[in-house]
């Protein structure tokens, strides 16, 4: 017996291979209802772009954040400089104010915004202005007239 693999009798194989296929088929069934659609077969990708506005809120009202930066006190009171590439290493999430391709197609993209948002609202522990996030994500599907989704960040804890 060799290590590392696994040794089942004939009817446990049979078993093991239909769970297998049950599990591969509930995959590919429900790859509609993933916004990355991970397990789907797409013969021609989407030829969509997109480009992403950020904005924070602080004291009560929305303000832009160019380029995806900008400058905070902390609670020291302190000014420090803050950046959304700093959290966002993804090239297409962390081009801000840039229209770029949208990989994957534009709501797989759309999701990754939102997912990016929560985690940089979460991670600006010195940050004691900002108590959340806004992105205004325009994206250009297939060619045609731009939409615009806004996401944004659940209020932070302890901004």
């Amino acid at each position: 017996m060799v290590i590392g693999t696994l040794d089942l009798r004939p009817r446990a194989r049979v078993i093991f291979a239909a769970c297998w296929m049950v599990g591969q088929a509930a995959l590919i069934l429900s790859a509609g209802m993933r916004p990355d659609g991970i397990f789907a077969f797409r013969m021609f990708p989407e030829a969509s772009t997109m480009e992403i506005h950020l904005w924070r809120e602080a004291g009560g009202r929305w303000v832009r954040a160019p380029q995806g930066e900008w400058s905070a006190h902390d609670s020291a009171g302190q000014l420090r400089h803050f950046s959304w590439r700093d959290r966002v290493r993804d090239p297409i999430l962390a081009a801000v104010d840039t229209r770029v391709f949208a990989s994957y197609g534009a709501d797989t993209q759309r999701a990754r915004v939102g997912w990016a948002l929560d985690d940089t609202a979460d991670h600006l522990p010195e940050d004691g202005e900002t108590t959340r996030l806004r992105a205004e994500v325009v994206v250009w599907r297939n060619g045609r007239e731009p939409t615009t989704t806004l996401l944004e960040s659940p209020l932070r804890r302890s901004p």
